[in-house]
């Protein structure tokens, strides 16, 4: 065979197990998981990938691009690497329910640390508004020095893993453009647009609501958090005291944590109808919590009123005019007025002090299990020279004639139940009759 013809065939066979080598050589050692995918990347987070060698020169896995031919080079931190397809498959499955999560730092200097724990190595300090990849997320969550969250495993842009506190870390869904939806978030508070568009209660408006119990004393519309956003003020209104806090900005501190700055008023809000109010009265810092309240306040006010005037009804129809021989008579009004006359030395005794007499009847209080099958109710003389005191109170029970009332302390009525009577209680009976 001609020297020219030996070397064409030589040079056919080395380009032939060049090619052989070469088809050879993509054959996957292992298998990945993309855990989050450049923008502009082939592959897709939480897709599962060939790998078909690894440099740890370059910190990175050459892969196969589809079922292609083609190779394309992802770093590490960009990947889980597992032994086998069937292993590769599990992880993803897992990985699925975080595949489109991601968080922010919504303060800087916020830590990832090498283990979930307080105590455990930093391993990065975040910027505020730096975004995260969230992997995975503790089952339970963990209290640290006072605050309760879950600890997240997160991935930075530039390939740090670790773990983070969740106090303090904004996390969302999206399958768009997670830097977008940061700066989205950060310009938009939604939770603030919430709290300042919004009206808020007292929470023993709800309790008092539940329990059918009406103080109508502590429970009206004028009593509440009432936001002004264009005139950058919150009114507080109490059943004591008014307090008016006009800020110059609000600052967020923390996770739905707002400082009114040029006032002592800071809130939090635990979710879409609760927050709690921390601010200075008096030289002491006081809190208290408030909720979204959307049952009708006049209608609430409306029944109120209308069980004390049935009460006060009963006693009419029974009669107008009580009498005791020791402690004058009573003559029930028009309005739910009265007058008391003769009563001897009650003023001194059980009364808020000299009074001629006249006032206003009223029944606010409840009876609690203990006395409910001892008296039919509890009746209260409001005098007129001591408007918006607690006023005179007795429990009463009828009979055939008329009724008997057991005087009852201020400090026997507890959240507008009476708890308890006196060891030895003034007890007055009255006959009834008209005048």
């Amino acid at each position: 065979m001609p020297l020219e013809i030996k070397k064409s065939c030589l040079l056919l066979l080395l380009i032939g197990s060049s090619l052989i080598f070469t088809y050879c050589s993509t054959k996957p050692i292992s298998y990945g998981m993309v855990l989050w995918a450049k923008k502009e990347s082939p592959f897709l987070t939480g897709e599962i990938i060939q790998i078909i060698k690894e440099s740890q020169i370059q910190k990175s896995y050459l892969v196969r691009l589809g079922d292609s031919r083609e190779l394309k080079e992802i770093p590490f931190w960009r990947v889980r690497a597992y032994p086998d397809l069937k292993k590769a498959q599990a992880g993803a499955a897992d990985y699925a329910q975080n595949k489109n999560m991601f968080g922010y730092a919504e303060k800087d200097g916020l830590p990832i640390r090498d283990k979930p724990h307080q105590e455990a190595k930093r391993v990065y300090k975040l910027r505020e508004g730096q975004l995260l990849k969230i992997l995975n997320r503790s089952v339970d969550k963990v209290i640290i020095s006072g605050y309760e969250d879950y600890w997240y495993r997160v991935l930075t842009e530039d390939g740090c893993e670790g773990f983070c506190f969740g106090y303090y870390l904004g996390t969302f869904s999206t399958r768009g453009d997670p830097h977008a939806e940061v700066q989205h978030l950060m310009a938009k508070d939604q939770v603030l647009d919430n709290l300042l568009s919004t009206v808020w209660r007292p929470e023993y408006f709800r309790e008092m609501a539940d329990s059918g119990k009406i103080d109508l004393l502590r429970f009206n519309k004028f009593i509440g958090l009432f936001p002004d956003r264009n005139g950058k003020r919150i009114d507080l209104i109490t059943s004591k005291y008014q307090e008016i806090f006009s800020y110059e900005a609000v600052e967020k501190v923390g996770p739905n944590r707002y400082h009114f700055l040029g006032t002592g008023l800071r809130i939090y809000i635990e979710g879409d109808t609760r927050i709690i109010l921390t601010y200075t009265k008096g030289g002491q810092i006081t809190s208290a919590v408030y909720v979204l309240f959307d049952q009708d306040i006049d209608q609430i006010i409306s029944g109120e009123r209308g069980r004390r005037f049935k009460l006060f009804k009963e006693f009419v129809s029974r009669g107008r005019l009580l009498h005791s021989t020791a402690y004058g008579s009573i003559e029930l009004l028009e309005g739910m007025r009265f007058f008391w006359d003769d009563f001897g030395s009650l003023s001194f005794q059980i009364f808020p002090g000299p009074v001629e007499g006249r006032g206003v009847v009223d029944f606010p209080y409840y009876l609690s299990a203990e006395l409910l099958y001892q008296f039919d109710g509890i009746i209260t003389f409001q005098f007129d020279e001591y408007p918006g005191q607690e006023g005179t109170s007795f429990l009463y029970k009828f009979d055939n004639r008329g009724v008997r009332f057991v005087f009852i302390r201020p400090q026997d009525i507890v959240d507008l139940e009476a708890v308890h009577v006196g060891i030895t209680p003034l007890v007055i009976y009255f006959d009834f009759g008209n005048p």
